[in-house]
């Protein structure tokens, strides 16, 4: 009797309760774009690696994870065209993964969905077909004030703004109730400025948004990954935001040009 109480008191246990390694599974995608862009398939089986090596479980896929996967997921990554569009059924894994406390970070593309009124309520934040825009080339990255030293999450703690060649979405539906990391303004004479980055809380878990990922050199910037890196670490609700960031991720964030 005892084992079975001990067995369904873990159970219940919400995720980050769970003892490490973080478990994350990267959902993927078929690359959509030229060289070097939208490198989907690229990222998957290059991040499972350094995922890995970094002290994580890693495990991911060109499609949504099933239940089962689900179920041994920890933080949620994507990274893929259109990464939002799910079915029925993968909208309900996704619920019930979320109701454990399952965290969930996006990439570029997977802000993106079929449903942009769902996928905002999941993430804060979509793009919207019709609405949305998109440009390509050289773009800012501004951290917001309240971020750029030692913001409430931490996730941009020590970053300097830095200039790189990527791709900004702007006009996206943005929920009132994201905190915003970063901005840029459009470049094409809109003095608006635009949420690039933004985490999201909600009923118990994290939501960790990227814009940024367009090309694939981003993801090679020290700076970049170690924003990727403590993202994922934050929505796993790990304490220790540099824990999977090597010192010179670390020591790039202040200096991301040198």
């Amino acid at each position: 009797m005892k084992r079975l109480l001990l067995f369904a008191l873990f159970a219940s246990l919400p995720l980050a309760a769970h003892a490490a390694p973080l478990r994350v599974f990267i959902r993927g995608g078929v690359k959509t774009h030229g060289p070097n862009a939208h490198e989907h398939e690229r990222f998957l089986n290059d991040w499972k690696v350094l995922l890995t090596e970094r002290g994580m479980k890693a495990d991911g896929a060109k499609d949504w994870p099933d239940a089962m996967q689900l179920s041994k997921t920890d933080v949620l990554v994507m990274y893929a065209q259109d990464g939002g569009n799910a079915t029925p059924e993968q909208k309900e894994n996704l619920t019930k993964f979320t109701q454990r406390g399952g965290g969930i970070v996006v990439i570029h593309t997977a802000a993106v969905s079929n449903d942009p009124v769902w996928w905002k309520s999941v993430i804060g934040g979509a793009w919207v077909q019709g609405k949305t825009k998109w440009r390509e080339g050289p773009m800012e990255l501004h951290y917001t004030a309240s971020n750029k030293s030692a913001g409430p999450d931490g996730i941009t703690a020590g970053a300097a703004d830095f200039k790189m060649d990527d791709e900004i979405y702007y006009n996206l539906d943005m929920s009132p109730d994201v905190h915003v990391l970063a901005t840029s303004d459009t470049g094409d004479g809109d003095p608006k400025i635009q949420t690039q980055m933004w985490t999201y809380e909600k009923d118990g878990y994290r939501a960790f948004v990227t814009i940024p990922g367009h090309l694939y050199g981003t993801f090679e910037r020290p700076n970049y990954r170690a924003i990727l890196l403590r993202g994922i670490a934050w929505a796993g609700k790990l304490k220790n935001l540099d824990e999977f960031c090597k010192p010179e991720e670390i020591k790039a964030l202040p200096k991301p040009d040198h």
